[in-house]
Parts: C-alpha cells; sequence; structure tokens
C-alpha cells in the first residue's frame, strides 16, 4: 500500500493513552490505525474519521481542518455527528465473529473510534498465499461463521455494506471475524438504509441498488449479494462478474457467469441465489439462509458433514460442525457452527445415541454358581453308584 502523506504520522499519541504504529487504510470518510495501549502495549485499532473531499491536515500533521467553504463545513459535521452515531450502534454489537468497538473520543478537530485489532490474516491474503481455492467445506465453514456475525450486525439494526475476503479476518484461535464496519449504515426495517457516511464502493461485490446509491432499497439483501461473491471467490479465484453479465445468463444456476467446477450442486445454487440481481429474489434474512443450509444437512447434502478443516491446518484453522443431534430449533438465535482452536477444550459433546453397554449382576454370577455345584454334585453321586 502506497503513503497516505494525510494520515497520522506514527508515534501520535491519541487521548494520552493511545500511541499510533502505522496507518493501515483510508477511505472517503475515515483512516483506520494500528496503535498501541498500557504498558503492556496492547494493539488495537482506531478509527479516524476524516472526509477526503473536505478534510486536510494541518502543519503540525494532526490536526484536522475543513475546507473554508460553508458546504464542506456543514457536510463535515453534520457526517461528523453521524459518524459519532455509527459507533453507538457498532457498540451493541456483541458477536465472536464481529470486531468489537471500545471507545468514542473527539480530539484534534475530529472524532476516533477504538476497536479490537485482530491478530491473524485475512482471508484475501490467505488465498494470495495459498495461490489456490480453498474446499468447498472450508467456505462453507467459513460462511456459516459469517452468517452468524452478519446476523449479530442487521439484528443491531445496521448493514455491513462492504463484505469482501479483505474484510473478513482469520484469528489465531481460528475464528472468523468481519471487520471494517466503517462503511456501515443504519438500517430501518422497511425503509431501507439511512446515510451516515456514504457508501461503499467494492467494484463487483456490490448489487445494482448499491451501485446506484438507492439507500430506499438497501437491506440484508445487500449484504448477501456481497456474500455470494466472497463465496464465489474462495471457491474460485474466478474473476466476479459484473451484475450485467449476471443478468444476461439465463441458466437457472448462472453456470456461464459463475463457473464452479467441482463444487456442489447445492452450493451453486446458494451461490447464484446470493447473488441474484433482483433483491426482491435474494434471501431476506439470515435465517432463512440457514434454513436452506439446514434442510439440506437433514437430507445429507455436504452442508451436514461433520468438518474438519486439513487444507487450512497448518495455519492454525480447525472447525468442528456440532453433531446433527444437536441442532438448534431456533436458528435465527445462534449458529449450529462451532469453531474451536486445535488446542481448544471446549469440544462439542458427542450426543448421539447409543445402546446401553451390558452391566455386571451379581445375583447372575450366584445363580451360575450355584447351577455347577449342584452338577458337580450329581456328577460324584453317580460315579459312586
Amino acid at each position: 500500500m502506497g503513503k497516505d502523506n494525510s494520515s497520522l504520522p506514527a508515534g501520535t499519541v491519541l487521548k494520552g493513552k493511545y500511541r499510533i504504529k502505522s496507518h493501515l487504510s483510508s477511505g472517503g470518510f475515515g483512516k483506520t490505525y494500528l496503535a498501541v495501549h498500557g504498558s503492556r502495549n496492547t494493539k488495537v485499532a482506531i478509527k479516524e474519521f476524516f472526509m477526503n473531499s473536505a478534510n486536510q491536515r494541518e502543519a503540525d500533521g494532526v490536526t484536522v481542518s475543513v475546507d473554508r467553504t460553508k458546504e464542506n463545513a456543514d457536510a463535515f459535521s453534520s457526517q461528523l455527528a453521524k459518524f459519532k452515531k455509527e459507533y453507538e450502534r457498532l457498540k451493541l454489537i456483541n458477536n465472536v465473529h464481529v470486531v468489537k468497538v471500545h471507545e468514542c473520543f473527539e480530539e484534534n478537530g475530529t472524532a476516533y473510534y477504538v476497536m479490537d485489532f485482530v491478530e491473524g490474516d485475512d482471508l484475501m491474503g490467505r488465498l494470495k498465499q495459498r495461490r489456490t481455492p480453498y474446499a468447498e467445506k472450508t467456505v462453507l465453514g467459513y460462511l456459516k461463521q459469517i452468517l452468524d456475525g452478519l446476523a449479530a450486525i442487521h439484528s443491531a439494526g445496521l448493514l455491513h455494506l462492504d463484505i469482501k475476503p479483505s474484510n473478513i479476518m482469520v484469528d489465531a484461535h481460528g475464528y472468523v471475524k468481519l471487520i471494517d464496519l466503517g462503511a456501515s449504515k443504519d438500517y430501518m426495517r422497511g425503509v431501507g438504509a439511512t446515510v451516515l457516511t456514504g457508501l461503499a464502493r467494492t467494484d463487483r461485490y456490490e448489487p445494482p441498488e448499491q451501485i446506484d446509491g438507492s439507500y430506499d432499497k438497501l437491506g440484508p439483501w445487500t449484504d448477501f449479494y456481497a456474500l455470494g461473491a466472497t463465496i464465489y471467490y474462495l471457491l474460485t479465484c474466478n474473476e466476479i462478474p459484473t451484475w450485467t453479465e449476471l443478468n444476461e445468463d439465463k441458466s437457472n444456476d448462472k453456470r456461464n457467469s459463475l463457473p464452479m467446477s467441482d463444487i456442489s450442486e447445492e452450493t451453486k445454487r446458494l451461490v447464484a441465489w446470493l447473488m441474484n440481481t433482483d433483491r426482491e429474489k435474494r434471501p431476506r434474512s439470515v435465517s432463512e439462509i440457514l434454513t436452506r443450509m439446514n434442510s439440506k444437512e437433514k437430507a445429507g447434502s455436504s452442508y451436514g458433514e461433520a468438518t474438519v478443516l486439513s487444507d487450512d491446518t497448518e495455519e492454525g484453522t480447525v472447525v468442528v460442525e456440532k453433531p446433527k443431534a444437536r441442532q438448534l430449533s431456533n436458528i435465527s438465535q445462534q449458529s449450529e457452527f462451532t469453531c474451536l482452536s486445535p488446542d481448544s477444550n471446549n469440544v462439542p459433546r458427542q450426543n448421539f445415541t447409543q445402546e446401553p453397554e451390558p452391566e455386571f449382576s451379581f445375583v447372575g454370577c450366584l445363580y451360575i454358581l450355584i447351577a455347577i455345584a449342584i452338577v458337580v454334585c450329581v456328577v460324584k453321586f453317580l460315579f459312586l453308584i
């Protein structure tokens, strides 16, 4: 990544306790940094509100100023308030598969919020190192974790709006975590998204309603399109088709625009469903997707197999699905997927029905001994005769 000359310099201290180590990424409405906190130098990620269209850095390299035009000043003030509201929403999310935010503060003419820094690699980085697509079982394992995180985000009234491999981390314990929630939007059921800090733009991962900037048409289905594109890329490493190419493909499973060799028909249809260019024909909720996947599990498809991600075990990722006998009835509340590190003691209990083992009986043994004694006495008596 090229150097961002408008980013905070390394060594900058925020709120008297967070020391900036490096610049991680930038977008149209913010910059993200790696920082350390406390005597143990605990790593955190810090998001800084910074509008490229209205802000610049002062000569001290730290203070943020606003372009003097009234239009830019009004836009900055409005968006800054929404940035802080965004934090208030994000802090309500408490899910192992979503990066956690901790505090928000104003300084240097702008605002910041502090998040967990996820030690590990994003799925795009891992894919580049592997130089080969992930196995289908591995991807389906990741999918269930991602869905669990998305369910928590949507339940908080937010949309992620930037799902892609580089925004999905796998930490040292094998947990998938969704990161970069800076593009997220407040979502009102039946109304669509409200404008917080602009719409994210990641080419080929965004559906038509996101490309058009149609806030009133956004919903969970918008995230599902990007999720489908992500799954497709992890499975194939193929270039993701444009929505126009998908729309022109009239095959039921989109086999021409979404070619997936050596992938099960169930997964092909799942990806095509998620990436339907008609938002009305995509799933409406995480629970709808899980219902479909669980119905395939009960039918004995590849979704239901206990999975150990052997192709990723060298990276410290071991994923185990709970046995079917313990499937949860309320799939909208919790995923059936458990992700464990190789040395974890938190192994799902096996509740399969087993035949009872035979019990040892003292009374039975006594009867046998008496019978033997009687037989011996009878034999002796016969020989005496």
